[in-house]
């Protein structure tokens, strides 16, 4: 339902930003300005028939104008800062930093949803790939595919075209109209991050997983304690990301088939980037035969060492499969039949994954290994078990695409 209120000043707020006084404004629209007066101190809604030049005028969607912002927008130090964005951060076992971010733009948006559904209905609850020297960025999804494509598509929502010569004038604007702006590598490389506001003399700010990490108080803006996003990068245009209007959302047992044949094409996929990156089978057994080698041939292979980043590896595929576990948990029952009962036992080899991992990686750990805890090294003896472990969880993918194929072929 429109809350006449918040839509008359949203209304009046972007009339003022665009430079048109109400006379003006009523006249661009062949109305009085008695019909805008009541429209902005919230009597009355305009006829349905005039949203389409009010959005033109105003330069916003129709969504823009008729949902109610969630938040409220204040000016200072010659930009603006959207107020009271919440914190994001680890140990809550919601711990994909572009899952935590996308849902913070989804639900200014208007559309709640549970980190378990932006992991499946993206597809990332299944994503797992690894490089030969265990590099971190193994862990994005967007190295194989653009999982916010396929989230819109379920969903129903459109995302904001960039350009680079546009890209800060439209992040600005984003945030004049209360939405957050999901970017990568905010404060650190390879992670993702909300811009929430920006002063006159050029400076960004916002939050990130990895804000108290560096957390400096010069680089503190506004009582809120948004962080300076000083890693921004203004390189690539596909890495800044706001959403732009809704559209038509899948019918859910569309959204479910494609969240599955997804799945398929992760496990399925080819390596990527000249065969840097790999995926499904090839990736297990990177991770596995590593585990298994001597501590020197160990500590030579990975790029970190005598731990190899593996705590950093382990803890994003315990947070997915957990995710894919609960996504399923709650969606099988909505399909019908045998396929219905056949996602029931998905989401049983998914946890049963998230059983077996959870005992060489237990929830307080995989907290601390996204806090950037420092761990003592791996023992030869300690990474066989770990190999042991995975070589579980490798079958249980295995099973999990068969059971993935089986319902495919008869949805």
């Amino acid at each position: 339902m429109i809350n006449l209120k918040q839509f008359g000043e949203n209304l009046a707020t972007l009339r003022k930003k665009q430079g048109l006084t109400g006379e003006r404004f009523a006249e661009l629209l062949n109305v009085s300005p008695q019909a805008v007066s009541k429209w902005e101190t919230g009597k009355n809604l305009p006829e349905s028939n005039l949203l389409p030049d009010i959005s033109k005028l105003l330069s916003v969607s129709i969504d823009s104008l008729l949902i109610p912002g969630k938040y409220s927008v204040k000016y200072y130090l010659g930009g603006c800062y959207i107020d009271a964005v919440l914190t994001l951060k680890w140990g809550d076992m919601q711990d994909c930093t572009w899952a935590g971010c996308m849902r913070l733009l989804l639900d200014v948006f208007g559309i709640s949803l549970t980190y378990a559904e932006v992991m499946g209905y993206s597809g990332s609850c299944y994503y797992f790939s690894m490089t030969k020297n265990w590099c971190p960025s193994a862990t994005m999804p967007h190295i194989l595919y653009d999982p916010a494509a396929v989230l819109e598509r379920a969903v129903g929502v459109k995302r904001a075209s960039l350009s680079f010569d546009r890209m800060d004038a439209c992040v600005k604007e984003a945030i004049h109209c209360a939405k957050p702006v999901m970017l990568i590598q905010p404060r650190v490389e390879m992670e993702w991050g909300v811009l929430c506001g920006y002063t006159g003399d050029g400076r960004f700010y916002g939050r990130s997983y990895f804000d108290f990490l560096k957390p400096g108080v010069e680089d503190i803006f506004t009582d809120n304690h948004y962080f300076l996003a000083d890693c921004y990068s203004r390189t690539d245009p596909h890495y800044v990301y706001f959403l732009q209007e809704r559209t038509s959302p899948l019918p859910i047992q569309e959204a479910l088939k494609a969240s599955l044949e997804t799945a398929l094409n992760i496990y399925t996929a080819a390596p990527q980037c000249g065969g840097t990156y790999y995926f499904g089978r090839q990736a297990y057994d990177i991770l596995i035969d590593s585990l298994r080698l001597e501590d020197s041939s160990f500590a030579a292979l990975t790029q970190y060492g005598t731990t190899g980043n593996g705590h950093n590896l382990l803890a994003c595929l315990i947070d997915a499969r957990r995710a894919a576990r609960d996504f399923w948990v709650e969606k099988s029952p909505l399909v019908p039949g045998k396929n219905g009962k056949k996602l029931w036992d998905l989401a049983a080899l998914y946890g049963k994954m998230v059983s077996e991992l959870s005992k060489i990686i237990p929830n307080d750990l995989v907290a601390a290994t996204l806090n950037a805890y420092p761990f003592t090294a791996w023992s030869q003896s300690a990474r066989l078990v770990i190999a042991d472990v995975l070589t579980a969880c490798k079958e249980y993918e295995r099973q999990a695409i068969i059971l993935i194929e089986e319902i495919l072929a008869r949805w």
